[in-house]
C-alpha cells in the first residue's frame, strides 16, 4: 500500500491557488505603468529643426497630444477600477491570473490603437477599432470581478458577492453606453467623437465600498 503525497496528490485548481495576491497587484500596476509610459514615446518631434519649423511642428503634434491625453485618463480610470476591485480580493486561483493576464494585454494595446487614431483621426475605421479595443478591455475586467465574486474563497470577509456583480454589470453598462455613444457621433465627427470618451473619467458609478462592504464590518 503507497502512501499518499499530500503535495502531489493536490488537484491541479488546488495547485494554482494562494492568499500572495500582492505579487499580481504589484505586476499589475507595473503593466499598467508601462503602458501609460508608451503613450509618450509617440509624441516626438523630427531632429534638426530650424528656430522657425519648431512651432509648425508642435502645432501639428496637437492631435497626437490630445489623443495621448485621452488615452492616457482611460487607461487611469480602468487602473482604478482595477484597484477597486482587488480591494476585496484576498485570494487568487487560476483563473484570476488568466483573466488578469487577458486584461493586461488589452490595457498593452492600448498604445498601438491610440496611436491609430492619433496618425489617422479623420478616419473613422481607426476610431472604432480603438473603441472596439476599450469595450474589449471592459468586459475582461467586469468577467475579473465576477469571476471573483462567484469565488467566496477568493473574497475579503464582509464582502457581499451580489453587490460585487451589481456594481460590476453598473460599470459595464455605462462604459458600453460611453462606448455606443462615441461610435454613434462618430459618424458625423470623430473629432467630436473622441471627446465623449472623456465622460469615462468623470461618469462611474458609486464608490466600491459604499455598496459592497455590508455595515458593521
Amino acid at each position: 500500500m503507497t502512501e499518499k503525497n499530500p503535495e502531489t496528490d493536490r488537484k491541479p485548481q488546488e495547485i494554482e491557488r494562494g492568499r500572495d495576491v500582492e505579487r499580481t497587484i504589484y505586476f499589475s500596476d507595473a503593466v499598467i505603468a508601462i503602458a501609460i509610459t508608451l503613450l509618450a514615446l509617440e509624441l516626438k518631434l523630427p531632429q534638426n529643426l530650424a528656430s522657425g519649423e519648431l512651432l509648425q511642428h508642435l502645432i501639428g503634434l496637437l492631435p497626437m497630444l490630445y489623443t495621448f491625453l485621452i488615452s492616457f485618463w482611460v487607461i487611469a480610470a480602468y487602473w482604478m477600477a482595477h484597484h477597486r476591485i482587488f480591494n476585496y480580493i484576498r485570494g487568487y486561483d487560476g483563473g484570476l491570473l488568466r483573466i488578469n493576464f487577458l486584461f493586461l494585454m488589452w490595457i498593452v494595446l492600448v498604445p498601438f490603437s491610440s496611436s491609430l487614431i492619433g496618425e489617422y483621426g479623420d478616419l473613422q475605421l481607426p476610431f472604432v477599432i480603438y473603441v472596439s479595443h476599450l469595450i474589449l478591455a471592459s468586459l475582461t475586467l467586469t468577467w475579473l470581478g465576477r469571476h471573483a465574486s462567484q469565488n467566496p474563497h477568493l473574497m475579503q470577509p464582509g464582502v457581499d458577492p451580489q453587490a460585487v456583480r451589481r456594481y460590476g454589470t453598473r460599470r459595464l453598462w455605462l462604459m458600453l453606453a460611453v462606448f455606443a455613444l462615441a461610435i454613434g457621433v462618430s459618424f458625423f465627427d470623430t473629432g467630436t467623437a473622441e471627446y465623449t470618451l472623456l465622460l469615462l473619467v468623470v461618469a462611474r458609478p458609486e464608490t466600491l465600498r459604499r455598496i459592497i462592504f455590508r455595515k458593521g464590518t
